[in-house]
């Protein structure tokens, strides 16, 4: 074969292969991927992995409103929309004097979506930037408040690793960016100056994880390096203790564990919690669960004030955080009561 022909025949391969999704919307190539994966993770191009629950969530579009049952993963498509069972939790804190600001994580993949598949970049995702920001316009225009760390996310994402590449979870660097927005928020309340302050210790730390999706692919030898920066009560020395009777509640799924419960959640002391309580100057109250921060967080809460009375005296602001692929979750969006 004519050596200039096999050149330009190796060179359109090439391109094909390095441009498989050029010209494909960013919700086309998730939902590709999606059907093209047979595990619960999906590889992504320089060994980034991502949930295939994930992509699913961003692949679906719109999803509330009369869109929510056709989006949503939920068999009970009555509890679809997650606009009228937020909208209603507000309400119930509101009514308690409880300030609720909730503080989803945006789906990995949308800060990344380079990393998703070659000949996709980050332009791509315009749309799904768009959809986020008018879901988050519905819920200010009907009371609730809103920490939306897209746009801080999207500016970070070149200079610091803001999301795990093997882990469903944000870094250390994308948590300080979480917790900074969420006490920002929190000092601004007007009881906030009278609160008896502690002092704390912080100690810089880097550890190697095998990330759940590295996990769930079967690649227990896949490891990548995370900076944490550990707290500890600067008295005692001692990692701080979740606090019952504090002012302010940490509400969610994993994100609010991560590095701070250790186990197969990598450290202990390092977490959302943990930089919450020390930027604010005491502990708060943590109800994490794993799996989802959507009902069973909500349901936690409802039990902890049902076993007592008391609970949600003194109690003045609710950060609610879990994974905003939830919002098209498979256990929908029921409304829970706040106290019996």
């Amino acid at each position: 074969m004519n050596r200039r022909i096999f050149f330009i025949i190796t060179c359109t391969l090439a391109l094909v292969a390095t441009s498989l999704f050029a010209g494909t919307s960013f919700r086309e190539a998730c939902n590709d991927l999606v059907a093209k994966s047979k595990g619960a993770e999906v590889s992504g191009v320089d060994g980034w992995l991502f949930l295939k629950e994930e992509l699913a969530h961003l692949a679906a579009g719109k999803f509330w409103g009369k869109d929510a049952a056709t989006a949503s993963l939920s068999k009970n498509k009555e509890y679809a929309d997650p606009v009228p069972a937020i909208v209603e939790y507000n309400q119930l804190l509101k009514d308690k004097g409880i300030t609720l600001y909730l503080m989803p994580v945006p789906p990995k993949a949308l800060v990344y979506p380079d990393k998703i598949a070659d000949g996709i970049d980050r332009a791509a995702a315009t749309a799904e930037l768009a959809l986020y920001k008018e879901f988050y316009a519905l819920l200010s225009a009907s009371g609730v408040q809103v920490i939306d760390l897209l746009p801080d996310l999207l500016k970070s994402r070149d200079s610091s690793k803001v999301y795990c590449q093997t882990d469903t979870h944000f870094s250390g660097q994308g948590l300080a960016l979480f917790a900074e927005a969420a006490t920002n928020m929190v000092k601004k309340e007007k009881w906030y100056s009278t609160v008896p302050k502690g002092e704390f210790g912080f100690s810089p730390q880097k550890i190697s994880i095998n990330g759940d999706l590295a996990r769930m692919a079967g690649k227990q030898d896949l490891v990548e390096e995370i900076d944490l920066v550990i707290v500890r009560d600067k008295k005692s020395g001692q990692a701080l203790a979740s606090d019952p009777k504090s002012p302010v509640i940490l509400l969610g799924d994993s994100h609010t564990l991560v590095f701070n419960s250790g186990g197969d959640l990598y450290a202990t002391g390092a977490g959302l919690f943990d930089h919450i309580s020390a930027q604010l100057g005491f502990p708060v109250d943590l109800l994490g669960v794993r799996g989802s921060g959507v009902t069973p967080a909500r349901v936690q809460l409802f039990q902890r004030s049902k076993q007592d009375g008391s609970y949600l005296e003194g109690k003045k602001v609710l950060i609610w955080c879990f994974a905003a692929r939830e919002f098209t979750g498979l256990g929908g969006w029921r409304n829970i009561p706040l106290a019996p």
